[in-house]
């Protein structure tokens, strides 16, 4: 299966010689800030590298879009290349509550990248690079597709069964990925991933899929490359030696009604970013309900009302 056909405009901001190391982003208008926050994050920690970003996309504000015009002329040493996806590719897949289609971009990665680009990291837009990366550069895929940090928590106990996995089988998590193109390629894994993700309901979507079809070519990285930062749960301390911070889970950092301590290791990035004016709109009736909490503890009345009116309508509209 051919799928680079659904990959159409292109279009690179700023240029560098060579790249030290090469990352891909699949977002979309929704995650356009976020993706530029953590940008900002991993620059900033690694002034000394070079760095191709490749963002597989399906929409995009055209304010966004000139800040990271602005971005990339502030920052000489790094490469954006843009890549427009038709979303209709991925319009019969199941898309969990607080995502969109554009969760399913990082499959069609190895087939446009490769030969050009041999390895690279796949990273989520919720979070941040707050270490240096050149251990990347030292680790050997021992002939595997791929590296990613094992998942954890309770709820695995009953998902994996529930998939088909044994309760014995590891389980990765697919926020941070570092993958080797050619074998990827090779395995014919976007082909496998398509093709389970027509047949299937898979609740984590493409994870569960990448989960079933490569989990005995996938070489597990150490949790620093994929620190989970839990934002539903009580604070855990950040390891010293932590490289990647993930904001798992559906309670994100840039939420106004977020109000988990530990916000404010985003916060602090954010504030230094070109989107720190970033203004996150509720997508749901029950997100509606929850912006209208928050402007309501923070005293702004006539802006909790607004949107508690929207949440009344929307709920009963089925929006």
């Amino acid at each position: 299966m051919d799928l680079t056909k659904f990959v159409g405009e292109r279009e690179t901001l700023g240029h560098i010689d060579r790249a030290d190391f090469d990352f891909a982003f699949g977002v979309d208008a929704n995650f356009i800030p976020p993706m530029g926050i953590m940008l900002t994050s991993l620059v900033e920690n690694n002034p000394a590298y070079k760095f191709r970003i490749h963002i597989f996309l399906n929409s995009i504000f055209d304010e966004d879009f000139d800040k990271l015009k602005k971005f990339v002329a502030a920052t000489p040493n790094i490469q954006l290349d843009i890549y427009c996806v038709d979303a209709a590719a991925f319009a019969d897949f199941h898309v969990d509550k607080g995502y969109t289609v554009a969760v399913y971009n990082r499959i069609l990665i190895a087939q446009v990248l490769h030969p050009a680009v041999e390895r690279l990291i796949y990273i989520d837009a919720d979070t941040l690079c707050v270490g240096d990366v050149a251990e990347l550069s030292t680790l050997d895929f021992d002939d595997n597709i791929l590296m990613a940090v094992l998942d954890s928590g309770q709820w695995l106990l009953e998902h994996k069964p529930n998939i088909g996995l044994r309760a014995d089988e590891p389980y990765y998590n697919s926020g941070v990925l570092y993958i080797d193109l050619r074998r990827w390629n090779e395995f014919g894994l976007s082909e496998k991933m398509m093709a389970i993700l027509h047949e299937r309901h898979l609740p984590m979507q493409d994870q569960d899929a990448l989960n079933l079809l490569a989990r005995q070519s996938i070489k597990e990285l150490p949790v620093r490359f994929n620190q989970f930062v839990l934002l539903k749960e009580a604070p855990t301390a950040v390891p010293r030696d932590t490289i990647f911070i993930h904001f798992a889970g559906q309670l994100k950092p840039w939420q106004p009604w977020c109000e988990h301590p530990q916000r404010a290791i985003y916060d602090e990035y954010r504030n230094r970013s070109l989107w720190k004016e970033f203004e996150y709109q509720p997508r749901d009736y029950q997100e509606q309900r929850l912006m209208g909490r928050a402007m309501r503890r923070h005293g702004q009345y006539m802006s909790a009302m607004k949107f508690y009116s929207r949440y009344v309508v929307d709920k009963f509209t089925g929006k």
